[in-house]
């Protein structure tokens, strides 16, 4: 074999290593580009290999590649990841616990909306609050509030209670999203 049939098998078979490198090594496209100049590189020799004297042998070359290209991207996104090789190169995917421990934190959080708490930090528009002994993270709606002032949760916004200024008080007695109990004293006003 001549050195532009050797090049142009070798670049071949770096390319489709490449290639298949490109689905587990987190590169940014980089391998995936040099995997496309290796199999453009090796038709450029087997160009200079086979085009003149045999070609039939520089087709079958082409077809070659038109065959071992998909195949090696198939290969790689569905069979390497179930044999237990693959599954070393692979992360495993989250486990169940994993993924509802947010769901638990957000399902809290909406479960205080309508409560009544108290700024612990200036809101610049985010900031602290406390509601019932609890410091939770939060957002004013747009205007600055001083340490101190009692704000309504409105919305969960995130992992963030979106609240607004509120002239009701926690020692009302009717901080966990309940109405305020009516006075009849204040009816016959």
């Amino acid at each position: 074999m001549d050195t532009p049939e050797i090049l142009a098998i070798l670049l071949l078979l770096v390319g489709l290593a490449l290639l298949v490198a490109e689905f587990f090594i987190p590169s940014g496209g980089l391998i995936g580009v040099l995997a496309l100049i290796s199999v453009v590189g090796s038709v450029v020799f087997a160009v200079q290999a086979w085009w003149t004297d045999s070609p039939i042998l520089f087709w079958t070359f082409i077809g070659s590649i038109l065959v071992l290209t998909p195949t090696c991207v198939f290969g790689a996104a569905h069979i390497l990841p179930r044999t237990a090789w693959g599954r070393r190169l692979m992360l495993p995917p989250p486990s169940g616990h994993e993924i509802t421990g947010f769901q638990e934190e957000l399902e809290h959080l909406q479960r205080l909306v309508g409560c009544v708490g108290q700024t612990t930090t200036a809101l610049n528009p985010g900031g602290m609050l406390e509601i019932d002994g609890e410091r939770l993270h939060c957002e004013g709606d747009g205007m600055m509030l001083e340490p101190g002032e009692f704000v309504e949760v409105v919305a969960v916004r995130g992992n963030r209670l979106q609240v607004r200024p509120t002239d009701r008080r926690e020692e009302d007695g009717f901080t966990s999203g309940e109405e305020p109990p009516l006075d009849f004293e204040d009816l016959h006003e």
